[in-house]
């Protein structure tokens, strides 16, 4: 075992707690969060530059990230309605083969009936659901990116790849989240729609369970990089 293999454990275990103590201490305020998470995202990808397998699925999960957040400062206008209902109807029929497809259809066709019932009734405190609604789209996005990323490589960019394991827990991960999202927007249509304006049991731990998610999704995946740089050293 070479002076690679060293440098690159030490980084692993030192990265790691010092993630959980930035977490720890600067976790709660979303702004901090964010910024360590991204911050995570990319080091992974310059842990990971040589294996493209995982800098693949890590980038898929880069680009997922700055499009939710790109989403939370779109504004809540009927111009901006058209785009991100637009997007959804069209992944969903995209890659209706997929439950989470169908599911999301559903949801974008309800916001829309909901939106226009806002609209008549002149409704005040109307919910931003095309965040929801986008959030929900681009998840089905993101996990058939996964999906077909061995293909898109070699057609693409001209690289054999291979499915990984990170793909697999990556795409259960945001499996999970769409869980969470999609019970966000049925509470939503519960809260604004049936007139049920006490429950809100989702609405206050979305964020700590995205945060939690979010966690877990760091240490999948600085344990398949450690896992995989312990498997080359071990079989040379």
């Amino acid at each position: 075992m070479g002076v690679k293999y060293y440098f690159h454990k030490t980084l692993f275990f030192l990265t790691t707690p010092v993630l959980a103590v930035l977490l720890y201490f600067y976790g709660a305020t979303p702004e901090h969060f964010d910024n360590i998470y991204i911050a995570a995202l990319c080091l992974s990808c310059i842990f990971c530059w040589t294996d493209k397998d995982t800098l693949g699925a890590l980038v898929i999960l880069l680009g997922y990230w700055l499009g939710s957040k790109a989403l939370y400062f779109v504004p809540d206008t009927w111009q901006y309605w058209f785009v991100i209902y637009g997007l959804g109807i069209g992944l969903s029929c995209y890659y209706f083969h997929h439950i989470t497809a169908k599911i999301t259809l559903i949801i974008v066709l309800y916001s829309i009936v909901a939106e226009c019932l806002w609209w008549y009734q002149g409704y005040a405190n109307k919910p931003e659901i095309h965040y929801v609604v986008g959030l929900l789209a681009i998840t089905v996005w993101a996990r058939q990116l996964l999906f077909n990323r061995v293909l898109i490589a070699h057609e693409y960019f001209k690289y054999t790849s291979g499915k990984t394991g990170l793909d697999t827990h990556i795409g259960g991960i945001l499996y999970f989240y769409f869980g969470l999202v999609l019970l966000m927007a049925l509470e939503y249509f519960v809260r604004h729609v049936g007139g049920f304006t006490d429950v809100t049991t989702i609405y206050y731990l979305f964020t700590p369970i995205s945060n939690v998610i979010s966690g877990i999704t760091l240490a999948v995946i600085y344990m398949h990089f450690f896992n995989n740089q312990s498997k080359k050293h071990l079989s040379a």
